[in-house]
Order: structure tokens, then sequence, then C-alpha cells
């Protein structure tokens, strides 16, 4: 009977589990092994025994599960005895039984950078997300009217790095548009408006400068674009609309006075005639 074991918890009950059926594991209610404090979603994966054999399924196209340092297909991937099989922040092994070798555990994530070598600055993925976008808030900050404000994240995920397109004007992986969470491969070419980054788990290439967290000093461009925004939006009103009832208000004491002149010159008439 195989079993599926969570690394680095020896005194997790039921853990190693046994596998009977469809095994379903994430954080919600309706997984079959709820693993929580993990980053797993609901439903992250299953695993599908069949005559013998063990399919790794991830629950959803949203959901990254890697395989031995591969991202699972959509539509799975077969299981051998050892395989390491890791998703969120947890990694697990599958074993058809027990008394099999276990794989040496990995304690720490490995380096990476994405190097933008136009501007030469390579910034280091030391944070479990990092954001990318125009927001000031983000980690990666592009001056660029084209990218969105939170554009894209990269999420320490699976022992590696995920890639998830965020913005509505979309993000290229060597070319091709990411419609789903995409596992970075070294080398990969990461096009977002008119900046591409280079993701590399090597060292910093000579003439690159590490950039740890963007510099902020100068958010004048995220707000310029919401201030433009704005006038247009006014001016669109003034035209249209608003404009009408502003030029209204000089228009009022003009009224008023000759309103005034009117009753005043009643009045004289009147008062002449008397």
């Amino acid at each position: 009977m195989p079993f599926l074991e969570l690394e680095g918890k020896p005194d997790l009950e039921n853990n190693p589990r046994e596998l009977v059926g469809d095994v379903v594991v994430g954080s919600g209610s309706q997984a079959t092994w709820r693993v929580s404090g993990s980053d797993l979603a609901a439903r992250h994966f299953r695993i599908a025994l069949s005559n013998g054999s063990a399919q790794l399924i991830p629950a959803s196209p949203q959901n990254v599960v890697v395989l031995n340092g591969a991202q699972v297909p959509t539509d799975g991937a077969p299981l051998s005895t050892g395989d390491v099989v890791a998703a969120g922040q947890a990694r697990f092994v599958f074993l058809k039984d027990l008394n099999a070798p276990r794989p040496r555990p990995v304690t720490e994530m490995p380096e990476a950078h994405l190097i933008d070598v136009t501007n030469r600055k390579g910034y280091t993925l030391r944070r479990r997300v990092v954001q990318i976008g125009r927001e000031i808030g983000c980690s990666i900050v592009l001056k660029d009217p084209t990218v969105s404000r939170f554009h894209a994240d990269v999420r320490a995920e699976g022992g590696q790095f995920v890639l998830y397109a965020m913005g509505s004007s979309g993000t290229k992986v060597n070319g091709e548009p990411a419609v789903a969470p995409r596992l970075l491969r070294e080398g990969d070419q990461i096009t977002m408006g008119d900046t591409t980054f280079t993701f590399s788990s090597l060292a910093m290439p000579p003439g690159i400068r590490a950039v740890q967290f963007e510099d902020h000093e100068d958010d004048a461009f995220s707000r310029k674009n919401t201030q433009l925004a704005q006038k247009a939006i006014t001016s669109e009103h003034g035209k249209y609309g608003r404009s009408t009832k502003k030029q209204q208000f000089p228009l009022i004491p003009v009224i008023l006075c000759a309103a005034v002149v009117v009753i005043a010159l009643m009045l004289y008439l009147v008062f002449r005639h008397h």
C-alpha cells in the first residue's frame, strides 16, 4: 500500500498517510488530507490510484504542483516511489512502502534573480512574494504606462519560483503569453511592457547592480498617471455638463442686479405719477 509523507512533520498525526483510492491534499475542509500553514489551496492536488499505479494531478490549472523539480501538467503525471511532490511551502515524498529510502530534505530556497540587462539592475528574490508593477508599493516598480499597477508576482513556491501574471496588459515568457502560473526556469525571458527580465539562479553577471528593493524616492510617475486621468474626466464633464453649471454662477449677480434695477425703475414710475 503506498504512502504520502509530509517532510519536516514527524509528530503530525497520520503522517505518513496511507493512500486509499483518490486522496485530495489541501488546506480546506473538503480535502482528504488537510494540511494547514503551508500556503496550499483548499484543494491543491490529488493522487489517484488505479491498478497499482498512482497519478499526481493538480486540482486546478491555477495550482502549481512540482514533481522532482518540474511543474506537473494539468492532466497529471505518474508517481514512483521516492518521488518528491512540492506544493506551496510543503514538500511530500511518495512511498510504495514505509521502508523505502527517503531523499535528502531541502532546508532552504535557492537564491535567484530577475536581471534587467537594459538598466543593468539585478533584483534578488529574497521575499516570498515579489510584486512587479507601476504602483509605488510594488517591490519592483516599472515606470511604464503600458504596465498595470499590479502587473505580476514572483512567488517562492514548491521549492522554486513561480510567475503569476496579474495585469490586464499581459506578461510574456520567452515570447509566449503567461496565461497560467508558470514555474520559472534558468534563462527564462519575462517581458512586461518595455521591460524584459532574465530569470537566473546563477551568480549576478558583471556590470549588473544588485538591487534588493526598488528606489521609491520619486513616486511622481504613479501619481501623475492618476492625476492625468482625473483631469481628462473633469474636462470631459465640463464640456457636456459640469462646465455649464460653472458658467451659470457668474450670471447670478448680473440677474440680481438687473432685477434690482427693474424694481427701482417701477417704484420710481409709481411714485412719480403720485
